[in-house]
């Protein structure tokens, strides 16, 4: 591969790492309840059990992770595919990031747009295809070097 295609790829792997460890902070803490301007009362459906500590390990092992790979590159982004399949099951246990159950104690429920839950959804999601984006720009070259070449050069014999 020539080098400047192997800067470039440094690069965007280096990009989505930050935009990866970016796109965890609205999950540190995601929204318990919240009242709108309306007075529409919002309470946090309950997690599932084990989501709260498996988010927590995850989204610290994608700053570490996203830290190593801004000093290393793209020798250690085949790592992400641990974050990717925790973040995958809690993304899916709680219904794509976060869900909300309206209280009646206010008018109409507030569009989803404007819920405090919006972002963390869009994290979580966005969050899941960073980290599988960048654990398989580690695992496919991985693969590539292991795969005998058929060639003249790779000492195979027809």
């Amino acid at each position: 591969m020539p080098l400047a295609d192997q800067q470039v790829r440094s690069r965007l792997v280096r990009v989505l790492a930050l935009l990866a460890a970016l796109a965890t902070i609205p999950l540190w803490a995601p929204p318990d309840h919240a009242t709108t301007s309306d007075g529409v009362f919002m309470v946090a459906a309950a997690s599932p059990p084990g989501v709260v500590p498996v988010r927590l390990t995850s989204l610290v092992l994608v700053v570490l992770l996203g830290g190593l790979t801004l000093w290393r590159g793209r020798r250690v982004v085949a790592l992400y595919a641990v974050p990717a399949l925790a973040l995958s099951w809690v993304w899916w246990q709680t219904e794509g990031g976060g869900s909300y159950t309206v209280a009646l104690t206010g008018s109409d429920a507030p569009h989803a747009f404007t819920s405090p839950w919006f972002a963390v959804s869009v994290a979580s999601t966005l969050l899941v295809a960073l980290t599988w984006t960048l654990a398989l720009l580690g695992i496919v070259p991985l693969i590539r070097r292991q795969m005998p070449r058929d060639g003249p050069s790779s000492g195979r014999t027809a």
